[in-house]
């Protein structure tokens, strides 16, 4: 990729007696304004698929967050596995936990 000092000699050479010696100049500094926007370009796509991926770096590096255990809930009727959030058991109808509401009073 890099030029030797015989290869950038020999191409000053070609551009001084094709373009002649008024426009060297100016087409050295076209081409140098190229290489400054092509420049600026490439360090703002590596800016912009960068970002995205320290924030991900840095969403990776937080500790999860661990799931809520809840402990297994059996009837103690019919010993069937429940939700811990239930009042009544869905198989037998026993009442597991006390509600909002008082228990209505038994018929006798």
């Amino acid at each position: 990729m890099f030029l030797s000092f015989e290869q950038l000699v020999l191409l000053l050479l070609l551009a001084f007696i094709l373009f002649g010696p008024e426009k060297l100049p100016e087409y050295a500094e076209k081409l140098g304004r190229l290489m400054a926007r092509l420049r600026q370009t490439s360090t703002e796509m590596t800016q912009q698929v960068q970002e995205p991926l320290k924030n991900l770096k840095y969403q990776l590096d937080q500790p999860l967050e661990q799931p809520k255990i809840y402990p297994a809930v059996t009837c103690p009727e019919c010993r069937r596995k429940l939700e811990p959030d239930f009042t009544f058991c869905p198989h037998c109808g026993l009442r597991l936990k006390e509600g909002p509401y008082p228990a209505p009073p038994l018929a006798s």
